[in-house]
């Protein structure tokens, strides 16, 4: 199945310091453009037509904060499947209703949980509703240096409430040291407890950089993210203007995919995509 990663607006009511963002909010939220739903459907049911069903990953930014999303994503959930990777900062009593009042419940959610942003019980409260309609997926947490030693700990609160608990690596600079490859042994034995997986052949998330460029890959053939203002990417890995240009806009009549892989152009694969699009994996 043809898959898209859909970072539908750069806006966030949370300024999280280890954030891909972090001080660009301003810069990038320039690209934001605002869309009805119903010119949206009209865009993703074109991409029916080419692609039939394909699976949706929405992000942010917080997806939302878009004006009209939870209408969007219901109706985008009759067409396609739609996953959403969300803060749980909305009003959960509301999306629930509507959900209940739609015959389609085609739509899944991973939590992020911020605990610098959010306390466990308010962010629970929250979760539990969602879990027991069947929505609720996972319960992501970043492993940022400071938030490491809470792994175990949240992992038992999560895992005791039915939830699975998930850990993504984090890509960054922390006191001067270049993560992941500055996790110390100490760390990778906490993170590789509850280390989330981003292919179905259960490869982990990297807790070091794994080295692509060159390598024959499907991202573009059978995989795409798309930025706000329609940019397509290939993927994650070379997802901003000054380093790879976007190979379409979304927001064309005419859009389509690439029609065969192309060799990775990007260093490294932050966001683990080579585990399911190169064509030989390594």
């Amino acid at each position: 199945m043809v898959e898209f990663s859909w970072n539908i607006i750069f806006k966030c009511n949370y300024r999280c310091p280890y954030c891909w963002f972090h001080d660009k909010w301003d810069d990038i939220s320039k690209i934001n453009r605002y869309i009805s739903v119903e010119e949206l459907i009209k865009y993703w049911k074109n991409i029916y037509y080419r692609y039939g069903t394909v699976e949706i990953q929405i992000n942010g930014g917080e997806p939302f904060i878009y004006p009209n999303f939870i209408e969007l994503v219901i109706e985008l959930s009759k067409i396609h499947k739609v996953g959403i990777t969300t803060n749980l900062s909305f009003d959960i009593d509301y999306f629930i209703r509507e959900l209940k009042n739609s015959d389609n419940h085609n739509i899944g959610l991973g939590a992020s949980f911020h605990p610098l942003f959010v306390d466990y019980d308010n962010f629970i409260k929250k979760a539990i509703p969602l879990y027991k309609l069947g929505i609720l997926k996972n319960i992501l947490y970043l492993a940022w240096p400071p938030q490491i030693k809470y792994i175990p700990l949240y992992k038992k609160k999560f895992e005791k409430e039915g939830l699975n608990f998930t850990v993504i690596t984090f890509w960054g600079n922390y006191n001067g040291i270049d993560y992941p490859q500055g996790y110390t042994a100490e760390e990778r034995e906490i993170i590789n407890s509850a280390l989330g997986v981003r292919s179905e052949s259960g490869e982990k998330f990297q807790l070091k950089p794994v080295k692509t460029k060159g390598r024959l890959c499907r991202a573009g053939q059978i995989y795409a993210l798309i930025h706000p203002d329609g940019g397509v990417f290939r993927c994650g890995g070379g997802n901003w203007k000054e380093q790879h240009p976007p190979f379409a806009n979304f927001f064309d009549e005419d859009f389509k995919l690439l029609d065969a892989p192309l060799p990775c152009e990007s260093e490294e694969c932050p966001c683990n995509e080579w585990s399911f699009l190169l064509v030989n994996p390594i």
